[in-house]
């Protein structure tokens, strides 16, 4: 993702394509300073946008720590539902935390304007 003036910021990617399914995954990462402008809600709207409009998809899914209330902020603002915890799923410097899931489908998906 990049900025006018081409700074990046991070990126993002819609991964795990399951053609068959019709599923796919959200990831993203933004850099600390580009954090808590909402560029993270923005991207997960476009994103669903083209996963569900482009690729007609019928669920999309986000995996995230536990403690990461940017990205479940982002999702949630997005339409997408918690669906369940992995407890002590991920280590991450020296300790296991848990994960979150959380999923959208098609028919719960509500378009924001101008995406």
């Amino acid at each position: 993702m990049e900025l006018e003036g081409g700074t990046l910021i991070g990126t993002a990617t819609l991964w795990g394509i399951d053609t068959h399914n019709r599923v796919a995954h959200i990831g993203l990462g933004l850099l600390p300073a580009a954090r808590g402008r909402g560029y993270g809600t923005d991207v997960v709207a476009t994103l669903c946008h083209y996963g569900f409009v482009v690729r007609s998809l019928q669920r999309l899914q986000i995996e995230t720590l536990a403690d990461n209330t940017a990205m479940l902020r982002s999702a949630e603002s997005n339409g997408f539902v918690r669906e369940g915890v992995l407890r002590s799923s991920a280590w991450v410097m020296g300790e296991f935390l848990d994960e979150v899931i959380l999923g959208l489908l098609v028919q719960e998906w509500k378009p924001k304007p101008g995406v």
